[in-house]
């Protein structure tokens, strides 16, 4: 078999320009389809990481009734306790959210703060690391870092992004005069930020400690954001916004939120939109794909144009191969081993070429050019992806070169050598 591998060497280098032409037709072929299908992954990492369907895609959010007199379907403790004894369900956390007015350096925003227990509050991603610490009955702030859309300069009517727009919001160690409500009468009080959060547009707080604080400022009054009873007077447990329930695996989610919705509860989950939003990558997939074969289909053509060619030239040297006793599966196997070697010679250089547009190209220059954040990557390429490709032009070499080849198998020494 060494005669075979060295013919086809010789051949190859022999039609040197010929040979160029077909590999840059593999070359831009695989380059293309590598290209275009690194981009339509990354695009589907990037946009299931700005829905955060990477941290919360097992989480439904339900919603009470927080006026009236339906007790039965308000958000309680003893609620959210049977609602943890459910099939599926793996934790559920309660919301409790006060609407605020909070002013910090001549800036005021109008939202929401959001108590929430203290092992949700350990899951989400904060901006300036540091060691967890034990409560120590202060109420203390989490904050988005995208918060600032929410905040206006009193004076001038300037949101704090129109005027620091090339400056990250960070209020980490500052006081916010804070008032519980939006009534003359509101209670009011200062709370420190002990954090931001990263990407987050809400504000959050420990419960308990958020709990032990409306009870304070409210003195005798009614608790800032708990609704009131047909007597006028506060209900005796708490009553949540809403609440997170955790299910035990994606596959669960679906079950979770019709079960909750049949028990009266509002559900929604972030699985849907994610749903929605693979089904858009993967037609966005197919069609870069597409392109990208439509190249590589006419690299190959180019195989099987050159191989054709090629036997055509060397029909004397088929049939003195033939006289010396070669069997038509050794000339079979040598002109597809040359087609394959094209088709591999030629995926190798476009997959080194496709890393080449995937780094430099999308994850460097198109990032800069559109000012993304550094990290942000908008192609990638897998390893089977890789794998894959190199594999896929050598077949489509070996198949562009299967009816030349075959032809030459058929050819009589005689005719072959008096062409």
């Amino acid at each position: 078999m060494k005669w075979i591998w060295h013919m086809c060497m010789v051949n190859i280098r022999q039609r040197g320009i010929r040979t160029g032409l077909t590999v840059l037709g593999v070359v831009i072929g695989v380059m293309s389809i590598v290209s275009l299908l690194g981009i339509g992954i990354g695009l589907r990492s990037e946009l299931l990481a700005l829905t955060g369907a990477d941290g919360n895609v097992t989480e439904i959010r339900i919603y009470g009734i927080v006026e009236g007199n339906r007790k039965d379907k308000m958000l309680t403790d003893r609620s959210l306790a049977e609602l943890e004894e459910w099939e599926g369900v793996s934790a559920v956390y309660p919301v409790l959210s006060v609407d605020v007015m909070l002013e910090n350096e001549g800036f005021v925003g109008y939202g929401q703060i959001m108590g929430v227990p203290r092992e949700y509050l350990a899951t989400m991603n904060v901006v300036h690391e540091t060691d967890p610490e034990e409560p120590d009955g202060r109420l203390e702030l989490l904050m988005g870092n995208q918060t600032g859309v929410f905040f206006f300069r009193n004076t001038t009517g300037q949101s704090y992004e129109e005027l620091y727009e090339d400056e990250e919001m960070d209020w980490t160690g500052k006081r916010l005069d804070v008032t519980f409500g939006f009534q003359p009468d509101s209670p009011k009080g200062k709370l420190s930020v002990t954090n931001m959060l990263d990407d987050s547009y809400d504000i959050f707080c420990d419960i308990d400690t958020f709990k032990q604080y409306l009870k304070k400022i409210a003195g005798t009054d009614a608790v800032p954001g708990q609704p009131l009873n047909a007597d006028g007077s506060s209900y005796q447990e708490w009553i949540y916004t809403s609440a997170i329930v955790k299910a035990e695996d994606v596959d669960a989610v679906d079950a979770l939120v019709k079960k909750l919705q049949d028990a009266g509860y509002q559900a929604e989950s972030n699985k849907e939109f994610v749903d929605y939003i693979e089904h858009v990558v993967q037609i966005i997939q197919i069609v870069l794909g597409g392109i990208g074969m439509i190249a590589l289909i006419v690299s190959v053509i180019g195989i099987g144009n050159t191989m054709t060619t090629a036997v055509y030239e060397r029909t004397r040297e088929i049939g003195l191969l033939k006289v010396l006793g070669c069997d038509p599966e050794e000339l079979l196997f040598l002109f597809l081993l040359e087609a394959g070697m094209l088709g591999g010679l030629g995926g190798i250089i476009g997959l080194a070429l496709s890393y080449g547009v995937a780094e430099l190209l999308m994850n460097k220059m198109v990032v800069a050019w559109m000012k993304l954040p550094a990290d942000t990557t908008l192609a990638v390429i897998p390893l089977w992806l890789a794998a894959a490709s190199v594999c896929f032009a050598v077949l489509m070499g070996v198949l562009a070169g299967m009816i030349p080849a075959k032809w030459a198998t058929k050819l009589k020494p005689i005719d072959a050598i008096l062409r």
